[in-house]
């Protein structure tokens, strides 16, 4: 009976030894935040996210590894090791490229505490707007099709209004384009038609053309292709 005294209050005090180390561990290293939410502007070429942490235990901490869900974002310290109390920051940088949207991205710190290895999850979104939507940007006729007009729905962010005043289409060789274009205003600085009509459905084309507008000084609208072709 004394033996299995003995016996529960030892396996009782590993338990509890144990279960504190893990703790220690778990609490390690304490964020100011865990998940930050950014909304990008347009043209903006990425994002910097810095999520601040402070050292709580009573050890030494070291982030062996820091990892992301995509290699658009990519995370980065100033040092790997940090003293009980000692506070820092992991800057985490979304590059945008193209995409546009909500970004949901996923930032692992991986660190030795107290000679047990943990991980910590971050979380980055980012809202990007889109300058404008394109309904039916790719206009498409079979040859020897009549000659009617097509439409290409414009729509301009609420935030960003913008006037299209025209089209630029990208002709092989800088021949004659083979269509004629109209612009129709629906919903002045925000909502407008493309019309594409062709001259000659009777022979093979391919044209790309692109908005043009005075308002857009930086070509943002250089990246939203409209596509006419008969085939």
């Amino acid at each position: 009976m004394k033996i299995q005294s003995i016996l529960n209050t030892t396996f009782a005090a590993i338990a509890l030894f144990l279960s504190h180390s893990v703790a220690i561990a778990a609490n390690a290293l304490s964020w100011e935040q865990t998940t930050i939410e950014e909304n990008a502007d347009i043209g903006q070429a990425e994002v910097n996210a810095y999520y601040a942490f402070t050292n709580t235990s009573d050890s030494t901490i070291t982030i062996t590894k820091t990892s992301a869900s995509c290699g658009c974002t990519i995370p980065s310290l100033e040092k790997d090791t940090y003293a009980p109390g000692e506070s820092g920051k992991l800057l985490a940088t979304f590059d945008i490229g193209s995409r546009v949207g909500n970004q949901h991205k996923e930032i692992t710190v991986e660190t030795q505490e107290s000679g047990s290895t943990q991980s910590y999850k971050l979380i980055l979104n980012v809202d990007i707007p889109q300058l404008i939507q394109l309904k039916r940007r790719a206009l498409l006729w079979k040859i020897g099709e009549d000659a009617s007009a097509k439409d290409c729905e414009i729509e301009i962010h609420s935030k960003h209004p913008m006037t299209i005043t025209g089209v630029f289409s990208k002709v092989a060789n800088d021949a004659e384009s083979n269509f004629i274009f109209e612009i129709v205003e629906l919903k002045p600085n925000h909502q407008y038609l493309l019309r594409i009509t062709p001259k000659d459905a009777s022979k093979k084309t391919r044209e790309t053309c692109y908005l043009t507008s005075p308002n857009d000084t930086e070509d943002h609208l250089r990246t939203f292709p409209i596509y006419a072709w008969i085939r």
